[in-house]
């Protein structure tokens, strides 16, 4: 449905959000950041296996709008969402601690939910750290709570997947110099979503966590709005011609996306081969894994749905990596270079 690209190898595919669009019908946002859990990935470079399955929804009103010199709206909230870590981990020990007490901060039903979604952030982040000093993965997989080691350990896979990719392909993309036109606004909530995904599930036999998964990693549940470099439009990414061919509805409404991408992915395989089916759905096989591993971590531990639900969206550029909050609104691309001397509290 669409075609996708790796700008910032894993941290952009894997740590912040791509936005993408539908197999050869859909389009790809390949310069966004996000985690990137990852697949059952036994290994460096080996493929992911078939599964078998910020803002808060309904965000604080905003405080402030500034519009700076990129010409971009940059807003912030009354509960900021977090674009740094306060204290980056520069030991395994440390990391692994961390990244163990976000996990079962998000598993823990008698968390509440700013918690949750404050530690679903901090999980991102901490994702995106580990993700500079590989040299440390093994160290930090072994230093895990052992409760929160496997799913830890498909992100960590995933992102070692696109490295490896990244490092033998002899015509590497280079990062965008321009951040892309987006409104970035809240997402739905949790359990409205939730409704949206096991609907789709019912009327197609897509399992909800696959569609949870790339929902997530397209636009972020719904945060990014804008068309893609290919066309692709809303919450799900479709081309309008692959959402004529296969959908009923409005593309750029939720439920109809959700349901229009089940759709797409029954009719290419799902849910007897979902490898293929998400193939179809983009042919990469970096987005592949990404996404596997969301919906095999979904499957296995469904509370993790509320701390990706959380995820921020990052993009990667040539002047570095952005947040991009919520309330960021742009109608044309803007210099990356240009925003980050205005916004500096948006660099990451």
């Amino acid at each position: 449905m669409r075609r996708r690209h790796t700008s910032r190898a894993f941290a952009v595919l894997v740590l912040g959000t791509l936005g993408s669009g539908i197999g050869s019908g859909c389009s790809t946002r390949s310069d966004a950041e996000g985690p990137i859990p990852s697949g059952l990935i036994t290994g460096p470079g080996t493929p992911p296996t078939s599964v078998a399955p910020d803002e808060p929804a309904a965000t604080a009103a905003i405080a402030t709008d500034t519009t700076g010199a990129t010409g971009a709206t940059d807003t912030s909230t009354t509960t900021p969402s977090t674009a740094r870590l306060a204290v980056v981990p520069t030991d395994a020990a440390t990391f692994a601690a961390a990244l163990s007490s976000a996990e079962l901060t998000i598993r823990d039903p008698a968390s509440p939910p700013e918690a949750v979604e404050e530690a679903g952030r901090q999980y991102q982040l901490l994702l995106r750290a580990l993700a500079d000093v590989p040299e440390l993965d093994e160290p930090v997989l072994a230093a895990l709570d052992p409760t929160v080691r496997p799913t830890v350990e498909r992100t960590v896979r995933a992102r070692q997947f696109l490295q490896a990719r990244n490092a033998a392909d002899t015509t590497p993309s280079t990062p965008p110099s321009e951040l892309p036109a987006w409104t970035i606004v809240p997402p739905e909530a949790p359990d409205v979503l939730l409704a949206h995904y096991r609907e789709a599930e019912q009327l197609t036999g897509i399992a909800w966590y696959w569609l949870a998964a790339i929902h997530l990693q397209e636009t972020r549940m719904g945060r990014i709005q804008g068309v893609s470099s290919a066309g692709a439009v809303g919450p799900m990414q479709f081309l309008p011609s692959t959402w004529i061919e296969c959908c009923s509805g409005d593309p750029t409404v939720a439920r109809d996306a959700i349901i229009g991408a089940a759709t797409y992915l029954a009719r290419s395989g799902g849910p007897t081969d979902m490898q293929a089916a998400l193939h179809q759905y983009n042919p990469h096989d970096g987005y592949v894994a990404v996404v596997t591993a969301y919906a095999e971590n979904l499957r296995d531990v469904p509370q993790l749905y509320a701390g990706y639900h959380a995820f921020q969206v990052f993009v990667g550029t040539s002047a570095g990596t952005v947040r991009l909050p919520v309330g960021y609104t742009s109608p044309t691309p803007v210099d990356a270079a240009a925003h980050l001397a205005a916004h500096p509290a948006d660099a990451a």
